[in-house]
């Protein structure tokens, strides 16, 4: 068996068949995942300098020198690849007292950091799937994000405590803005609650908790409290939606989920991530106390320290990019510059901001062709079993690079 690593589940039971040295199918696998494993040959990127093809050992020597010469060096991405690949990037940071952020300054990191500081309880995957009975998807469409969310690890599967599964032994939540795939789901056994304004929902949790009678869904919020306390053991999974729809501030939640452990065991899961986004932020975390946008300079994280936000203040001279496409998800006006400083491009595949870049350099597709321990979005640790071994990985290329620090 092997891990799909497509995104923040790890799904561990992958069976592969292989045919004349190529993968022909992917049994258990969802689209994206299936989609790793058969097209691993499909838009592989080359070594090139200045668009320019090379030899490989030409594009990681000019890639030593630019890191050698580079005076406010700016590390990225890394939430594909292995803890072992992101230690090595956190040392080089730290020897160029070099700036460095991933994915998570826009995404789930503001849940990690609750977890790993313990403002909030977390559980893992495993557990939800054998006792959690009320499961809540807050600003969140599993159905789409994480396709085997639903079906391999909370509201389907039978397990422990929960063999009646979905039909009895499951009572779904899901609050959003529009009536997503997932929350068409929510029928016999479920609520769908049209989520306006998530501070006031969470309000209104607060107020049922409290004894008063909640300004909104005056039927609904009630309801699922008593089911809360039925079950004994719930979980809330958190996405965008709801970082983005609370504004960064988290009072509320907080005090809404230690309000609810009050009357039952409730836990907070983030739910997306990219396969190993909760890696970079533990690893930065137990090194710093921060995981994300943090300069090994200054000692600190600030919001300044955003990737972005480094490129729109032209405070970095170089961009060392790992497995991730900023050029391709940041707006225009800060992506542009990663064509007007030397930008060096790490990656398996072919990417936009590679087009651009000073340098690119071929690496190894992460539990495909080289192995390694990633960490899910409920801090579960995996080994990765690849199918082939790639000598050129993430780790060869960051040692390299290290060489010249």
């Amino acid at each position: 068996m092997h891990v799909c690593t497509g995104c923040s589940c790890l799904c561990d039971d992958i069976d592969l068949k292989i045919e004349n040295g190529r993968i022909s199918r992917a049994y258990n696998a969802c689209r994206r995942g299936a989609g790793i494993f058969l097209n691993i040959s499909s838009s592989r990127a080359k070594p090139t300098i200045d668009g320019q093809q090379v030899d490989l050992e030409r594009a990681l020597q000019k890639a030593q020198e630019i890191i050698q010469d580079s005076e406010n060096l700016a590390i990225y991405g890394l939430d594909t690849t292995t803890l072992e690949a992101q230690r090595l990037a956190i040392e080089l940071a730290e020897k160029k007292e070099a700036f460095i952020d991933d994915n998570s300054t826009f995404c789930l990191g503001d849940f990690v950091e609750m977890i790993l500081k313990k403002e909030i309880p977390s559980t893992t995957l495993e557990e939800v799937k054998n006792n959690a009975y009320v499961l809540f998807y807050w600003g969140t469409d599993p159905y789409h994000s994480l396709s085997r969310h639903l079906s391999k690890f909370t509201y389907y599967p039978r397990g422990g405590k929960r063999q009646r599964g979905y039909e009895e032994d499951r009572f779904l939540v899901v609050i959003d803005i529009r009536k997503t795939h997932t929350a068409k789901l929510a029928k016999k056994n479920a609520r769908f609650l049209k989520a306006e304004n998530d501070a006031d929902i969470i309000r209104g949790f607060i107020d049922a908790l409290e004894g008063r009678s909640p300004k909104i869904f005056q039927k609904e919020i009630p309801r699922i409290l008593k089911e809360m306390e039925k079950g004994g053991f719930n979980v809330i999974f958190g996405g965008l939606g709801l970082k983005y729809g609370l504004g960064g501030d988290y009072a509320l939640l907080k005090e809404m989920i230690e309000r609810m452990n009050e009357r039952s065991e409730v836990y907070f899961m983030p739910a997306g991530c990219h396969p190993n986004m909760r890696g970079f932020n533990e690893l930065l975390f137990e090194k710093t106390g921060h995981v994300n946008r943090y300069s090994f300079r200054e000692k600190r994280s600030s919001d300044d320290f955003a990737f972005h936000r480094l490129l729109k203040n032209d405070s970095a001279d170089t961009a060392l990019i790992i497995g991730s496409d900023p050029l391709n998800s940041l707006p225009l006006e800060y992506a542009g510059k990663l064509s007007e400083i030397n930008t060096i491009v790490i990656d398996p595949r072919e990417t936009f901001t590679g087009r651009v870049a000073k340098v690119t350099i071929p690496s190894a597709l992460s539990g495909v062709e080289s192995g390694g321990t990633m960490i899910g979005a409920d801090g579960s640790r995996v080994e990765l079993n690849p199918v082939f071994e790639a000598e050129i990985n993430d780790e060869y290329i960051l040692k390299k690079l290290l060489e010249v620090v």
